[in-house]
């Protein structure tokens, strides 16, 4: 290889180095404004002197001589990169928000949750947060949002529609679901059991007709969530209670399902994207009018389903079946996605 080549090879590699330490620089600078600011005086002579010590540190190898191997100058360019990873994973580690240089102290790896798509015959379109926090080794912090958008949940209102026919129109006061609880792990987290309890807002439960009165806290649910997962089967069970709690606390319903699943390992298979199969049973019970008396099962709903599992922490799920009660349809579907995180 001619000098000139090693001559231009030198430079380059040199710029890309003085460019990372250049963003170790800056970084630096920002974690250090984020920092402590009721020791200014203290803590900007540590990181003067640190910068000063970088500085002399890219002088000294700007002006080392061009004998230097191909190999040393790709160290260095590594070198610095760590560098900027540590110092980018300290200001990412500081907090879940590093907003007025605080951060919440909170361990952001004793966290995760998910965000659930979710449509189905009945409910139509959901979403749903979920989130866990973890206070002891076998114990999680929950909570949970579930945003239903049905307009038969929510106050309906009847307008003027072609040739002078009548149109229900709803999409005001849409039921609102938020809750929290404590979810118990055992067997090496293999099972799990979450108790939570929600608070319901909207304008289905409370009013003798519904979507007549939108109300904050119309109702609570208590609920109970059992999951069961290891390298071959997969289960969950759910049981909530919706209760109204205010004025003519005209409704109750029970909502509740099983889902039993097996994995492509347990039948040695390999290379596939299937998460599990297995069988999804699903019940809807008016359990209490206290207007007029009317109680019974909505639905009942029993199928297969399938799971798969996608790039990006994604999860897609399908199932489908019978209505055994058969007054909503004959058939019933469901589908989501769920973004893990």
């Amino acid at each position: 290889m001619s000098s000139a080549v090693l001559a231009k090879t030198d430079s380059d590699l040199r710029k890309k180095l003085e460019t990372l330490e250049a963003r170790i620089l800056e970084l630096e600078a920002r974690l250090e404004s984020k920092g402590g600011q009721g020791e200014q005086n203290t803590e900007g002579t540590k990181h003067g002197a640190g910068k000063e010590k970088l500085h002399d540190a890219g002088t000294l190898q700007s002006s080392a001589p061009p004998a230097q191997t191909d190999d040393e100058f790709k160290k260095k360019p590594e070198a610095a990169g760590a560098r900027v990873a540590n110092v980018e994973g300290s200001a990412a580690d500081a907090g879940w928000q590093d907003a007025d240089g605080g951060g919440h102290g909170f361990d952001r790896k004793k966290f995760h949750g998910g965000v659930t798509l979710k449509q189905d015959a009945f409910f139509g379109f959901q979403t749903i947060l979920d989130g866990e926090y973890e206070i002891r080794d076998n114990i999680d912090f929950t909570f949970y949002s579930w945003l239903w958008t049905s307009p038969n949940f929510g106050r309906s209102r009847v307008v003027s529609g072609p040739n002078g026919t009548q149109v229900d129109a709803g999409g005001n006061g849409l039921w609102t679901e938020v809750g929290m609880g404590l979810n118990f792990h055992f067997f090496d987290h293999a099972l799990s059991i979450n108790p939570q309890i929600g608070m319901l807002n909207g304008a289905l439960l409370s009013s003798r007709i519904v979507g007549r009165g939108i109300r904050a806290g119309e109702g609570v649910v208590p609920s109970m969530t059992i999951n069961y997962n290891d390298d071959h089967f997969t289960g969950q069970g759910y049981f909530a209670y919706y209760l109204a709690i205010r004025d003519e606390r005209a409704r109750d319903f029970i909502h509740n399902w099983i889902s039993l699943g097996v994995k492509p390992a347990l039948l040695n298979f390999k290379n596939t994207p299937v998460a599990s199969v297995g069988v999804h049973w699903e019940h809807l019970r008016f359990h209490k009018d206290r207007i007029e008396g009317n109680t019974g099962t909505v639905y009942n709903w029993i199928g297969p389903y399938i799971e798969f599992a996608l790039p990006m922490s994604l999860a897609l799920r399908f199932s489908a079946g019978a209505d055994l009660k058969g007054d909503v349809s004959k058939e019933f579907y469901q589908a989501s996605i769920k973004l893990h995180f």
